[in-house]
């Protein structure tokens, strides 16, 4: 009967003593730190998610700009403003006018240097009545 007196005495001994204490801590702070570093690894990949998103949502707002532009690439309207532009196609009955860039520059140029030239008062003489 002494024998097992002293096994009951020896198990809460061991577990209330300095090297289980210390052991326990360890232990303790081990699992804190691995909480730690899987709550900073849960941050970076959640923020970096929601950056992906970001990204997903700017590609597809793209993509459907992309899209509407070439739908109205595909119209008969814009084909045909390009044939005009590009390659000087008209319709029957259409008469073609190319007035050369030179002459639109002198145009622009010559009656800006009058008006610049004017006085105030004659700038609006002609305003209102010109």
């Amino acid at each position: 009967m002494s024998a097992r007196r002293n096994k009951k005495i020896i198990l809460p001994d061991l577990i209330f003593s300095k090297f289980s204490l210390v052991l326990f801590v360890i232990l303790f702070i081990t699992i804190l730190f691995g909480l730690a570093k899987g709550t900073i690894k849960n941050h970076k990949v959640n923020s970096e998610i929601s950056e992906l998103q970001k990204d997903v949502t700017q590609l597809e707002t793209q993509n459907q700009e992309f899209a509407q532009l070439i739908e109205y690439l595909n119209t008969d309207s814009f084909i045909e403003q390009e044939a005009k532009l590009k390659l000087g196609y008209k319709k029957p009955g259409e008469n073609l006018v190319i007035i050369p860039q030179e002459q639109i520059d002198e145009e622009v140029d010559g009656s800006n240097n009058d008006y610049k030239k004017m006085s105030n008062p004659a700038k609006w003489w002609i305003y209102f009545f010109d």
